[in-house]
């Protein structure tokens, strides 16, 4: 049994989802000790994410403790992490799937009730952009800030709704505030929400016995087809894109992806179902038919070398809770 420092972001839900992955190595035989660390995009808050650029906002930290000993082990959402780790660095695990939604706060009403010129919070080009072509006649106000945060500017009235992921409400135990679960084949969620992301140094060679009681095997093809789309088209978070993957039957995934362009007007969207054994290929594919459905998307032609590009620049998921 092992002693092991975990490292975390101090958000409140970063707290919570970092205590499930340690309950999960106590009930292993472990004893655990958190390390909450402050990122990047912790700190800055007066600017959209897409304002802040750079890689791993929220990660680059917890992985600079990972390269240097300081931690064992570090906990993302799933959605925080790059495509591309730090050479040395690899996930380890994925665990504790959440309803992977989106999800509407109001005062009771739906996508469909609330009032024209109606104010929704909310600091993603994902969620902005899709939610344009189901309701363009809402205006979108960028609200940053943690969970708690933008629970807050909403009780205040400075918007009249919060779009968010399901499952940060969701594990802070706040489920009475959901006035509506967004349909995931419309407002298709990020690439890997609402999962949970262990992330290890790969010399860790004494920790290799541990991390196989910290993934889930289904769950990680799921992420893995998810990220192969946003690998594929080498994005980054000036980029509106959803992919959602889920198991079929125990041989089969089905994979909806959609990326969205506001200059020309443009929703691309592809549906594909596969057998297990070609889900990662078929995940770049799509990836890679976005990109040609919708020239000029990144701004230049796609490079396809496995997410070299988001090297350089977040996801559009990154700390969207």
């Amino acid at each position: 049994m092992a002693h092991l420092r975990l490292g975390t972001r101090q958000s409140q839900l970063a707290l919570a989802q970092s205590q499930l992955v340690a309950e999960r190595l106590t009930a292993l035989g472990h004893t655990v000790e958190m390390v909450p660390l402050i990122t990047r995009g912790d700190r800055v808050q007066d600017r959209a994410l897409y304002e802040v650029g750079g890689k791993g906002l929220f990660t680059a930290e917890l992985e600079a403790a990972l390269i240097a000993g300081r931690v064992d082990l570090a906990v993302h959402s799933l959605k925080d992490v790059p495509t591309q780790l730090e050479p040395g660095l690899e996930v380890v695990g994925y665990l504790f799937p959440e309803d992977r939604r989106d999800i509407l706060i109001s005062r009771g009403e739906t996508l469909k009730t609330l009032p024209p010129k109606s104010r929704i919070g909310t600091s993603s080009l994902r969620r902005v952009a899709f939610l344009k072509a189901v309701r363009p006649d809402l205006e979108f106000v960028p609200l940053r800030g943690n969970l708690t945060t933008r629970i807050e500017k909403w009780r205040q009235g400075l918007v009249d709704g919060l779009v968010l992921a399901a499952a940060g409400v969701l594990r802070l135990g706040w489920e009475p505030l959901i006035s509506e679960y967004l349909d995931p084949d419309v407002i298709v969620p990020a690439p890997g929400q609402g999962i949970l992301a262990i992330e290890a140094a790969t010399h860790r060679e004494d920790l290799r016995p541990i991390w196989a009681g910290l993934n889930d095997e289904r769950l990680a093809l799921v992420a893995r087809v998810e990220r192969a789309v946003l690998a594929a088209m080498g994005s980054g978070c000036q980029v509106p894109l959803g992919a959602y993957g889920r198991w079929i039957d125990d041989r089969r995934l089905r994979l909806t992806a959609q990326v969205a362009m506001t200059d020309p007007p443009l929703l691309v969207r592809e549906v594909r179902e596969c057998a297990v054994s070609e889900a990662l290929a078929v995940g770049t594919e799509v990836g890679r038919i976005l990109l040609r459905k919708a020239p000029g998307l990144l701004g230049h032609e796609p490079d396809h070398s496995a997410g070299r590009r988001d090297r350089n620049r977040p996801m559009d998921v990154a700390g969207e809770q």
